[in-house]
């Protein structure tokens, strides 16, 4: 008898065909959800093997972890949308949320989401107090990218030194705050399938019992 394959809880398997078709990963929940840890462990791994000490030959190392931390970022970013598109009003396009890479954008999807489920006082973590210093460090880290500060006129160098925010130990300490926003970010979809898991079977009991079309609201 052949084993049951692991299955990975974040994000959430979507087991109806027709549910994985109009999701922005079409179905590919638990690949992308192995890819998002790999990244993280990748990161880790380079802030481990960092030269902290100055050091001309090694200031650009730490930023492949700036990028690194920037696609986790926004594959659980994307997970927490897909995860409660039907909690607002207009769901967000699975095309749209698959094509867009903009962290700014996903960001903001996020804080509505959070302001309509009632939970902008539980959404906390280290360096992140407020939905407003969410999207001021999801912000800071899209900031980050290093070609852009590279060949941004006003903050590139030409001596090949590394911009402020991108040395090693500045990058390592903002890490600390990514890792916590990952962590917030997983515990959050979990936290979300399964409110509206609950709430749909409350509305699938009162249906039955009453014959009502109702459907799945927040109050």
């Amino acid at each position: 008898m052949k084993k049951k394959p692991l299955v990975i809880r974040f994000p959430k398997a979507k087991i109806q065909a027709e549910i994985a078709d109009r999701s922005w990963h079409n179905g590919g929940d638990i690949e992308i959800a192995l890819y998002a840890m790999s990244l993280r462990r990748a990161a880790r791994a380079l802030i481990k093997s960092l030269d902290l000490e100055p050091n001309p030959k090694t200031a650009w190392d730490a930023c492949p972890i700036v990028l690194l931390y920037r696609q986790a970022i926004e594959l659980h970013l994307k997970t927490v949308i897909d995860e409660s598109s039907n909690f607002l009003k207009t769901p967000t396009d699975s095309i749209t949320l698959y094509k867009t890479h903009s962290l700014r954008w996903l960001a903001q999807i996020v804080g509505q989401i959070i302001k309509t489920v009632g939970w902008e006082s539980e959404f906390k973590c280290e360096g992140v107090a407020s939905l407003t210093e969410f999207s001021a460090l999801v912000a800071e880290l899209e900031s980050l990218d290093p070609v852009t500060c590279a060949v941004t006129v006003g903050k590139c160098r030409r001596d090949g030194s590394v911009p402020h925010n991108l040395e090693p130990p500045n990058v390592v300490r903002f890490a600390t705050k990514l890792d916590a926003l990952l962590d917030l970010l997983d515990a959050t979809a979990d936290a979300l399938a399964a409110t509206w898991d609950q709430r749909a079977g409350i509305s699938a009991v009162d249906k039955f019992q009453t014959g009502d079309k109702i459907k799945p609201t927040i109050h």
